[in-house]
């Protein structure tokens, strides 16, 4: 078990104090006995989608619905024109379209979540959301969503993780500068909370340096306990890894120019080596839907 924050941390981390409401929200799918009650929890699901992750595809509602690529389009289209979503058409998407909520499922998703949602429609639904970001954020709530979504092989439910916050929610309720916003966090079965990483593309020493300073500062505030790192390629992987080993040895040798201070210390290097987890689990899934 996790060893939890102090109290005096709980109370000054904003993180802590929002995570349980929005752990709470149940994501997992239940088909319905009849075709009305399935009608009714897959338009609960899908609009909770768009709006938690700002974008929602013909893809993810495939996968999760269990229903082919015509019935996925049906589905989002019938949204559409009862007032929830609007579609955008991207290259950026595999689907070469993403759907984005409206005011009205913001309501929606208001009253299902018990939270006040700070949505700000837009005449032009492409300017919603990051068209540079699709293919990460699609991933991120494919990867978040399955987690909810795990079963064994004799079809026993194993969830991953009981519940999530979006990168979206994240950032809105932690603006700290020293914090890097993760791509979401999850509760674990057993109580501990563990950040999420999606890493799609390679990036340079530079970047890993400050993104591990930002991992050091948010594992001692207790914002998490851990990384989950989640990928479609191995090779990001051996290469983050790569460049771990680099750092973990010369941050300690190098230091801050204004505390004079090594910008890592031995005991932090390890921390980091302990915090931060490559789950291989999802890599040849991620592949399959996103990359085929």
């Amino acid at each position: 078990m996790t060893q939890k924050p102090s109290k005096d941390l709980e109370t000054n981390n904003l993180l802590l104090t929002h995570y349980p409401r929005y752990f709470d929200i149940d994501m997992r799918y239940y088909p319905g006995a009849n075709n009305h009650q399935k009608g009714v929890n897959r338009t609960r699901l899908t609009v909770l989608i768009a709006i938690r992750f700002s974008i929602i595809t013909p893809g993810i509602v495939r996968w999760l619905y269990a229903i082919n690529h015509r019935l996925a389009l049906e589905h989002l289209n019938r949204l559409e024109n009862d007032g929830f979503l609007r579609v955008v058409k991207t290259h950026r998407s595999p689907d070469g379209r993403v759907y984005v909520p409206t005011y009205t499922a913001a309501k929606f998703a208001e009253e299902l979540m018990g939270i006040d949602i700070h949505f700000r429609a837009n005449r032009n639904p492409a300017l919603q959301f990051n068209q540079n970001n699709v293919m990460h954020n699609l991933i991120n709530a494919f990867v978040m969503l399955r987690g909810i979504h795990n079963y064994h092989s004799d079809e026993t439910y194993a969830p991953m993780w009981n519940g999530f916050i979006t990168e979206p929610e994240f950032k809105r309720i932690n603006n700290l500068s020293d914090t890097r916003t993760v791509d979401g966090a999850v509760l674990l079965p057993d109580g501990s909370i563990v950040a999420i990483e999606v890493e799609h593309s390679f990036k340079n020493k530079t970047a890993r340096q400050a993104i591990l300073l930002k991992y050091l500062s948010s594992l001692k505030k207790g914002d998490y306990s851990k990384i989950f790192l989640f990928s479609q390629s191995v090779k990001i992987f051996d290469d983050i890894k790569r460049l771990h080993e680099q750092l973990f040895e010369e941050m300690p040798q190098r230091f801050d120019k204004k505390t004079r201070a090594p910008l890592l210390s031995e005991s932090d290097a390890e921390l980091l080596h302990s915090s931060i987890i490559f789950r291989t689990k999802l890599c040849e899934e991620i592949n399959e839907m996103f990359y085929q």
